[in-house]
């Protein structure tokens, strides 16, 4: 290989789609090489790092044998299911493309976006937002839901990451920095945005899966990733549990205080409504506040531990990670 050339390396987090996978790494293989042209692909090297986040069905055995097929292709497996965000963290861990473009495995992320980023990269940024101009087919309530996590998360980091998605191009040196960040439970695009590196923008409408089917994010896995997204950027939580026990201390000396008034008065009213009123409001309170609390407290543990964020197969390792270990 000409030692001149450049490498681009392109991070695909893979999940149980053994199938998709199949036509979609060759597609994206493809989507680049016409993009950049026969001149401008002459001047760099394409390293793809598929990256198989523990799944259960035979995307494993697939990338093996994509890798034997095409010696581009550098395949990683997971132990187990440890997430999208450990995924790009071992993607961005085991690339060694002077600029990295992370992409869905399943299409809905234009590849043929990846060469306009690339030039925008030539043309000295160092980071390539590809930007959400249309949603795909949604329901009413999940468009509405993604609106209020990043309004709620702009509120409280002061990040706008509306439309943003995982779909990137980041030079050598912003992977190095974020490779340098201590923290082990991560949020790539608030940490990209975080950073403030000098960047571009390149709107995409969000295609259909060429399968046909969902996402395999249901609203529970959403709601979670949400919450732990919004507490790694903010501590706005914790400070609002004081002022909930002061809203809360202060709405029962009202009622305590007119309770009192009305028993001066002889109008207090028989029964337990004030007592259990009382109970539910500073009960509920004061269980929200463990909530959160218990929450920022379980990250800390977790970080605290110091336990990888990721495992991977050594079975499945490529031979240069062999050699490089």
């Amino acid at each position: 290989m000409n030692t001149t050339k450049k490498t681009i390396s392109i991070v695909i987090p893979v999940y149980n789609e053994a199938q998709l996978i199949q036509t979609s790494i060759p597609s994206i293989i493809h989507a680049v090489e016409q993009g950049l042209g026969t001149q401008r692909a002459d001047l760099y090297h394409l390293e793809i790092v598929a990256v198989n986040d523990g799944s259960s069905d035979q995307t494993a055995q697939v990338l093996a044998h994509m890798q034997q097929q095409e010696p581009r292709i550098r395949a990683i497996s997971f132990t187990r299911n440890f997430g999208k965000e450990a995924a790009i963290l071992a993607g961005l861990q085991h690339a060694q493309g002077d600029a990295v473009v992370v992409i869905d495995a399943d299409l809905q992320h234009p590849p043929a976006l990846i060469a306009p980023m690339i030039k925008l990269w030539e043309n000295g940024l160092l980071v390539v937002h590809a930007v959400k101009a249309q949603r795909a087919r949604e329901s009413w309530l999940q468009r509405h839901l993604a609106k209020a996590f990043y309004a709620v998360f702009q509120s409280m980091s002061g990040l706008d990451l509306r439309g943003h998605s995982d779909f990137k191009l980041l030079d050598k040196q912003v992977v190095q920095m974020l490779l340098a960040l201590p923290e082990r439970q991560r949020f790539f695009r608030g940490l990209i945005s975080w950073a403030n590196f000098p960047s571009g923008q390149l709107p995409f409408e969000v295609a259909d899966r060429p399968d046909g089917t969902e996402s395999k994010w249901n609203r529970l896995k959403l709601l979670r990733y949400a919450v732990n997204n919004i507490t790694s950027f903010s501590s706005l939580p914790l400070k609002l549990v004081t002022y909930l026990g002061v809203a809360t201390l202060l709405f029962g000396l009202i009622i305590g205080g007119n309770s009192l008034l009305q028993k001066i008065e002889g109008k207090a009213i028989d029964g337990f409504t004030t007592v259990n009123l009382l109970i539910i409001i500073i009960g509920g309170a004061i269980l929200l506040s463990l909530g959160v609390i218990g929450h920022y407290l379980a990250r800390l543990y977790d970080e605290m531990k110091g336990r990888p964020a990721y495992l991977v197969r050594t079975d499945a390792i490529d031979s240069k990670d062999k050699e490089a270990s």
